[in-house]
This record gives structure tokens, sequence and C-alpha cells, in this order.
């Protein structure tokens, strides 16, 4: 019999929760409600109005994962900061703990996502995992678990490269993240204001040369800070996630040519596509708290 657990998902803008079991297979979801921008406690109350029903449907030995954005301490179980979300230092896991009456695993949406990829997606032992969306975050799954961590742990995005049209040192996810590509053809009137990276590539697709520039130069700054990631961790599988990884050959042919250029000795990591969608993180915080009830068994 699977063994189940709860996820909650708190994202910018809408809060997913599911019941799972340890197969990652979901058994319930209750619709996302939006996320509260007024702080913790509001964020904390709707959490648990999502998850006590499904912890009911769990049993009483079920345990609570839940992960969020921003600057996370999960060994304290605190929000450190989000400026979309209205916190800083909240004590999360202790609030929603007490609002539902059970045991909370607490962690990182991105490092979540990255546990349940490597579990039930692409099913890998070892890999980091890497969301390119809004912005960009990472997260390292060795021997089947998540590395320890600490505040600011796997925010590549926030590593300086040089700006491809300026030569301005700026963070990662200001060139290479989903948001900063659509931004860049857009001010270069390739698509219209408001338009995603799935939008630039078609153009690419159709023959905008200045897309392709874009993409090339937006996979290759990425490359070369996940290239170097690989010399540490070791040649282990990269698997990108978020909306970035539903895109075709024009993110991934530049993507794996930068980490090829990027291994001069040592060989190249391979490059997998995230498997779990929307519901990777969601997942992610369940397998967090079936490792929880583990602890509690």
């Amino acid at each position: 019999m699977s063994t189940l657990g709860v996820g909650v998902d708190v994202g910018g803008t809408t809060i997913k929760a599911v019941l799972a079991g340890d197969d990652g297979v979901v058994r319930e979801r209750v619709d996302p409600l939006p996320t509260p921008h007024t702080g913790a406690e509001d964020v904390a109350r709707v959490v648990a109005s999502m998850a006590n029903p499904l912890l009911a449907l769990a049993g009483s030995r079920a345990a609570l994962g839940v992960c969020v954005p921003g600057i996370v301490d999960e060994e304290r179980g605190m929000g450190v900061f989000s400026a979309n979300l209205g916190w800083r230092r909240a004590p999360l896991r202790d609030l929603i703990a007490h609002l539902c009456g059970c045991p909370v695993a607490f962690g990182h949406d991105v490092r979540s996502g990255a546990l349940a990829e490597a579990r039930w997606g692409v099913g890998v032992p070892d890999c980091l995992y890497v969301a390119v969306g809004t912005g960009i975050a990472s997260g390292l799954v060795l021997g089947g678990h998540l590395s320890p961590s600490r505040p600011w742990t796997g925010e590549i995005g926030q590593v300086g490269v040089a700006h491809p049209a300026t030569g301005v040192i700026v963070p990662l996810e200001s060139v290479s993240s989903a948001s900063a590509i659509a931004r860049r053809a857009a001010d270069a009137g390739i698509v219209p204001e408001g338009a995603g990276a799935r939008d630039v590539e078609d153009a690419a697709v159709m023959g905008s040369q200045e897309a392709v520039r874009i993409l090339d130069e937006a996979m290759g700054a990425l490359g070369h800070v996940l290239s170097v990631v690989a010399h540490q961790v070791g040649s282990i599988p990269i698997v990108l996630g978020g909306g970035l990884s539903r895109g075709g050959e024009l993110i991934y042919g530049p993507l794996r040519r930068a980490l090829a250029l990027g291994s001069i000795v040592a060989p190249p990591p391979a490059l997998l596509r995230a498997r779990l969608g929307s519901d990777s993180q969601a997942l992610g915080a369940v397998a967090l708290s079936l490792e929880l009830e583990e602890v509690y068994a």
C-alpha cells in the first residue's frame, strides 16, 4: 500500500496543493488559490485551508510538505526574504504547523522540484536541476537526496555574467531567463510587448536571425555558468525545468554546445528535459513530507 503525503507549492501568483503517494502519482488535488501578497500570516492561512482537507484524506500519520520561493532557510523553516510576497525572516514552517496540527517539512520551491524530478520524473539518482522561467535557480540531488543547503543555495541566476549587448556585468537571469529573452526580443521589435520566450523561438523558426542570436547568447551564458557548476559537482545530468524547458532545438542546441565548449577535459554533462511540468514543485513538497514521515515513524 502506497504511503501518502500532502504537498503545497506556494508560487508567486497561485498556491497549489496535492495528495500523492510514494510512487509520485497524484491521488487528489484542490483548486489553486491566489497567493496573498500581504505577508506570511496570510500565506500560512491559505496554505492551511488547502492542506487540511487533503491531510484528512491521507490519514492521521500523514505529514505535510510546503515549498516556497525566494531566499529560504530550510533548517529553521524560515522564509528569509521574498520581495514579491511581502515577508522577511518569516517563521513559515511554525505558522503552518500550528494551523494544520501536524509536522511540516519546509523547502525551497526549485530544490523541491529537483527532488521530484529525480525520483519520479527523469528518474536519476544524481542530477543538477535548473528551473528557467521568470528567474533562474537550481537544486542538486545526489544519491536520491537533496544536498544540504543554506540561504542562497542554488541561486545561480544571481551569478554575474557579461550582458551580450553592453558588456556590463549583470545577473545571469537578466540574460538567460525566459522573461529576459522575451524582453530583449521585444526591445528589438521582434515580438510584441508581453510576448514570451516561446514567441521568440517561433520568430527564430520563421527566419529571424536576430531572434536566433538572442537565443544563442542567452543559452551560451547559461551553459557557461552550468559548465562551471558541473566541474564542481561532477558530470551528472543537468535537468532543464521551468517554462523554458518546453522549448525545442533552438533552446537545447546552443545550450548543449555551450556545455561542450566549457568541458575541455571532463565529458560534458547530459542535458535532459524535465517531465513533471507544473506539478513538479508540489510533488517535491510531497517528497519532503514523505521523508518527514520516515523520521516520525
